[in-house]
């Protein structure tokens, strides 16, 4: 990952999360920040010098507990942290100097002379003495970078929530009058002078009586809605990229250790596209995922050897490793940047933070692949990073998009043969067929299953309270990285129906699978109004069979039922012949992209809110 550090959000972790205003009604605070300062000194060599200064008071006990403890990082390579000044404001005025003992300092370092393999980042946590209701914590802090991330480039940003008090805010901007920027001020009002060569611009904000939001889906989420503040020395994203190339391309030559490794992987293989694969899979699979935070290794993938020798790396080092092994057998690639959050658009002003992952691009197919998971198959993408917009390190290509969830893609088939016996049990078999994301997911799901844990699972899932059910289980090899998946079961399970008397029971498969009809005609409770939301497709069909006893006289069951509109065709039909119910339900969402309006969200619920009602009917019999 590309992380940035951002000092707001390490003390204010619960403040971000970016929010619309949609009601008047006054929040309920917990806590209010009477102050907040900060000042970012900008020198000539791009480093960055800022002092925070806050005080934020408590009006909770429970919010008097987690300001006790504020807790620090900073990257020890790179950049120096001091307090200056720590105290509890007591509500009568009196100040509590937090004590030398009151400081947890925890250092990421390497055995003697070596240093960290993965992170240097150094913690402060700090705790507040004597802190209650309607007290305040109050802090000033001093970071310094002593290299920058980039050379002769500087970035930052902040949002404030609205539903957050502020009595006084201010940032400051301190830089070389002559250096090249670009800025953007959203509710903030601004003052700029130029004094001994230097600009200063002043920032400043308040919201002392915020009201409630009524938002809460943020799965689609647009930072410039909000007030706050974005500083850039990148006049685009094709500068940005230029300046990620330039310290994690040299990387990616493949060197004679990677040339060979890459003849092995692929051995006899010519088709580029399989080859392409078989490299992918193997980084994927053999090279373990973990963050690296180590000064500009923040930014900077590790020398390929240290990747293989340690068998690890971070999403820069996957994608380098990667693009070292294509060239090596002369597939063009290259690196990509992306958000893999809730973030699609880039922002207006160019951001290292706007980017938060590293993948890989095949030009001549142009098709994106991410290594960094290990249960994603070449001809997949995470519904994280798809439909997102992507900064090509090489060859950059303006609004370049990764590939939005393709319809058809995710699919599931059950087919089902249940015999009822004159008890109430029932026995049968079961196939399920997966492909898309439920197939990816069940794989990794069976990777991890030993045998021990297999057979507690069959006899919990075919078993009732009082007796013991028994099943036998089928399915494909979960190992091969693939986007499809099946698996089949024979069962008998007791007490499915009353074994005497009259009674009901919904209609569904007796075994869990990752995308019944139901979980496709979920719905909000209440509608959206005013904001965009993630949303996806999928088709799931259901073909049961019930084969009922002699004995038992079938009084009703569910009518037959289609619908098809706002991108959803829901189908069902009960065909009931002798004592044999046949059902076949069917759901196709069609929706395309990722992304959806409010509007296309509240339609598709009133649709939704018409099948449901067939879900939930019963079959219901009688013993004679």
């Amino acid at each position: 990952m590309i992380n940035q550090w951002n000092i707001i959000c390490l003390f204010m972790l619960s403040l971000c999360v970016a929010t619309h205003s949609l009601a008047a009604e006054p929040v309920e605070l917990q806590s209010r920040t009477s102050k907040l300062h900060e000042q970012y000194t900008i020198n000539a060599d791009y480093t960055v010098e800022r002092i925070t200064e806050f005080e934020i008071k408590a009006l909770t006990e429970k919010e008097a507990k987690k300001l006790k403890e504020r807790r620090f990082s900073h990257s020890t390579s790179i950049e120096t942290f001091t307090v200056l000044e720590a105290y509890t404001l007591k509500s009568d005025g009196k100040k509590i100097t937090v004590p030398d003992g009151n400081y947890q300092v925890n250092v990421n370092k390497g055995n003697g002379k070596g240093g960290p393999i993965f992170s240097d980042r150094t913690s402060v946590t700090i705790v507040f003495p004597d802190l209650e209701v309607n007290d305040s914590i109050y802090m000033k802090i001093k970071s310094v970078e002593t290299e920058p991330m980039f050379p002769k480039h500087f970035s930052e940003s902040n949002y404030y929530w609205s539903e957050m008090a502020y009595d006084d805010l201010q940032v400051i901007f301190d830089i070389p009058e002559g250096m090249d920027f670009v800025h953007q001020v959203r509710k903030m009002k601004q003052q700029t002078k130029t004094e001994n060569g230097r600009k200063l611009i002043t920032l400043t904000y308040a919201n002392p009586a915020p009201v409630k939001v009524e938002r809460k889906d943020f799965s689609v989420w647009d930072v410039e809605q909000e007030a706050g503040y974005a500083f850039s020395s990148y006049r685009s994203y094709q500068a940005l990229a230029k300046a990620y190339g330039n310290r994690a391309l040299p990387k990616a030559k493949p060197s004679d250790r990677v040339k060979k490794l890459a003849k092995t992987i692929i051995d006899k293989e010519e088709d580029q596209k399989v080859q392409a694969q078989l490299l992918y899979e193997w980084v994927a699979t053999k090279i373990s995922y973990a963050g690296n935070c180590i000064g500009v290794g923040a930014v900077v993938p590790h020398d390929t050897d240290f990747i293989l020798d340690n068998r690890m790396g971070d999403c820069k080092d996957h994608a380098t490793l990667l693009q070292a092994l294509l060239s090596a057998v002369n597939i063009p690639s290259t690196q990509a940047l992306i958000n893999s959050g809730a973030v699609y658009d880039l922002p207006t002003i160019p951001l290292v933070s706007a980017v938060n992952h590293v993948i890989t691009y095949f030009p001549q197919w142009d098709k994106f692949v991410d290594s960094t998971s290990a249960s994603t198959p070449f001809d997949a993408l995470h519904f994280s990073i798809s439909d997102k917009p992507v900064i090509l390190v090489e060859d950059f290509v303006a609004g370049k998009k990764t590939p939005s969830q393709q319809v058809g893609n995710n699919r599931q088939e059950v087919s089902s043969h249940m015999k009822i016996k004159q008890d109430g049990s029932v026995e049968g078999d079961i196939s399920i067929v997966l492909k898309g994301d439920p197939a990816i997911s069940t794989r990794r799901y069976w990777r991890e299953m030993t045998k021990e844990k297999e057979d507690e699972w069959l006899k919990n899932t075919f078993s009732s309270k009082e007796k013991l059910g028994s099943a036998t289980i089928d399915h494909d090899d979960p190992k091969p990285l693939s986007s499809k998946y099946q698996y089949s079961l024979e069962f008998n399970k007791p007490e499915f129906i009353l074994a005497s008397g009259a009674g009901a029971f919904y209609i569904s498969p007796v075994v869990y699978s990752p995308m019944p009809v139901y979980s496709l005609l979920d719905y909000a409770q209440e509608e959206f109004h005013g904001y965009d939301v993630s949303c996806g497709n999928g088709h799931s069909v259901e073909r049961l069979t019930y084969e009922f006893p002699d004995n038992v006289k079938i009084l009703a069951k569910p009518q037959d039922f289609s619908l098809q509109e706002n991108y959803i065709a829901y189908s069902a039909s009960y065909e009931l012949k002798g004592n044999t119910l046949s059902v076949l339900r069917e759901v196709n969402d069609t929706t395309p992209g990722n992304v959806c309006s409010a509007e296309m969200i509240n339609s598709q619920r009133q649709t939704l809110i018409k099948i449901s009602d067939n879900l939930k009917s019963q079959i219901v019999y009688q013993h004679l």
